[in-house]
């Protein structure tokens, strides 16, 4: 017969039995389901084709030849010959300013001139007359100085004249106001009656249309390899450049970069460069955007793949390439190497898995892809 202390034991030996099982069955659940579920992601073969290595490149139209046409002098304007925005010819005249107070100033001018030749020419008679007395001994030597610096001041007076002569003219001319080439003018210009005031009006700004620039930026690791490149014609990437235009179009006129930057921009690493593009049919306005786009020819049986495949880990990019057991590894992506160009890569769902995770994979094909943003070489 059992005590009452011996069935305490049994009641609590049980109760510890029941409950180290209970943790073992806990704990077998628990592993069940931390069991680790294969993740579902899209995939797709990698492609092989040949392949055009294109640069593409943000740039803005520029005026090769721009000017704000500055008044040269002060008056109203009394005339005006274009209309905003026309096409103009150099030479054409856009503007007049009163001439009044001008041609009075040419006049005046004239009149002055003519008094000091007039004392020009009696100084330098009264000059010769003392020359002539001076070697008969008649007049001393200080009479003789004193008629040769008359003559000089008369001299000095008509230059000066002259001056003020030729200063008076091209004041009057400038009341004239001529494109000084040919282009476009803005819409901004003034209108008859406006005041303007020597050295501080613009009138109007004027754009030489053709040929113009694209100015645009690049790495300096692209600027080297651009330099020694070339397309499929043998023509150098940098002196055949082409636009693509914000409506989708390509531009028909090639390009060539004119002008380079003397150094790179600290702190991006980029340089700037000047394109120069033929526009005959004034197409390109100052301003525009520009799609730039470099060819350095064409790579055989390239391999491609998507470019939203591809995820960056310190600095380094790599893909998810898919297994026989639907496990994925790590490949580093490189322009030249990292892929065989037989493998399945991980397209969507990257930012879920790891080195060595199962995937459930879901194959996705190159029409289901935006082909012409989206694709990059491997």
């Amino acid at each position: 017969m059992l005590s009452f202390f011996d069935k305490g034991r049994r009641k609590k030996a049980l109760a510890v039995a029941v409950a180290a099982f209970t943790v073992m069955a806990l704990a077998g659940c628990s592993k069940e389901q931390q069991a680790p579920q294969a993740t579902l992601v899209k995939t797709m073969e990698v492609i092989k084709r040949d392949t055009p290595i294109v640069y593409d490149y943000t740039g803005f139209v520029q005026a090769q030849k721009e000017v704000n046409l500055m008044a040269q002098v002060s008056g109203q304007i009394t005339g005006k010959y274009f209309l905003g925005g026309e096409k103009i010819t150099a030479g054409q005249t856009l503007f007049t300013i009163d001439q009044r107070t001008y041609q009075a100033k040419v006049l005046n001018a004239q009149a002055g001139l003519a008094s000091a030749q007039a004392t020009l020419i009696r100084t330098s008679r009264d000059l010769e007359r003392y020359k002539k007395l001076y070697e008969q001994n008649a007049v001393s030597k200080q009479e003789l100085d004193n008629r040769v610096a008359e003559a000089e001041q008369a001299q000095a007076a008509v230059d000066a004249q002259q001056a003020l002569l030729e200063n008076a003219n091209i004041d009057l001319g400038e009341t004239n106001v001529v494109a000084p080439f040919d282009g476009r003018i803005d819409t901004n210009d003034l209108s008859v009656g406006n005041y303007v005031t020597a050295g501080q009006t613009v009138l109007a700004t004027i754009s030489n249309t053709d040929p113009v620039f694209v100015e645009f930026s690049l790495a300096e690791n692209e600027y080297l390899k651009l330099l020694s490149a070339h397309n499929d014609a043998g023509g150098a990437s940098l002196e055949n450049l082409t636009i693509v235009l914000s409506d989708g179009s390509t531009y028909s006129e090639k390009g060539r970069v004119d002008q380079v930057n003397r150094s790179i921009t600290q702190g991006t690493g980029t340089l700037s460069l000047k394109a120069e593009f033929p526009n005959p049919a004034k197409i390109l306005l100052p301003g525009m955007f520009a799609h730039l786009q470099a060819n350095s020819g064409t790579v055989h049986d390239a391999k491609l793949i998507p470019q939203r495949a591809v995820t960056e880990l310190m600095y380094k990019k790599f893909v998810y390439v898919l297994g026989d057991d639907n496990k994925v590894s790590m490949r580093l992506w490189l322009v030249e190497s990292g892929l065989e160009g037989n493998e399945t890569v991980v397209v969507e769902g990257i930012n879920k898995i790891k080195q060595g995770s199962e995937v459930k994979p879901e194959p996705m094909t190159e029409a289901e892809l935006d082909t012409a943003v989206s694709l990059k070489e491997s």
